[in-house]
């Protein structure tokens, strides 16, 4: 096998392998987010906050994880410009997230 055909398929299985924990990690992190958010915004019945305290903790942490796997869905030549709108993403996320919950 040609070492150019044997880095191409290294690729595609890692593509998918992100693609497959991204999924596995984003379906949790938006429950969690919409829970969140639907605790603060009164959407939700929480009256001590505990959804809204441990499901942020739960979220940045989560998103973690997907500024991690998302960017390694893309072409090997668009990973730099996609973990650098990840991270943007996730620092906007996580912190929308902890105002929601400093300011209940």
């Amino acid at each position: 096998m040609e070492p150019a055909l044997r880095a191409e398929r290294a690729d595609l299985v890692l593509r998918i392998v992100a693609a497959v924990l991204t999924a596995l990690i984003g379906v949790p992190y938006l429950v969690l987010v919409s829970a969140v958010l639907s605790s603060r915004f009164g959407g939700s019945f929480d009256p001590h906050g505990y959804v809204l305290i441990f499901g942020t903790m739960a979220a940045v942490v989560l998103g973690l994880g997907l500024l991690v796997f998302v960017p390694l869905i893309f072409p090997s030549r668009m990973r730099s410009r996609a973990y650098g709108i990840a991270a943007i993403a996730w620092i906007v996320v996580s912190a929308g997230l902890v105002a929601a919950w400093f300011t209940a």
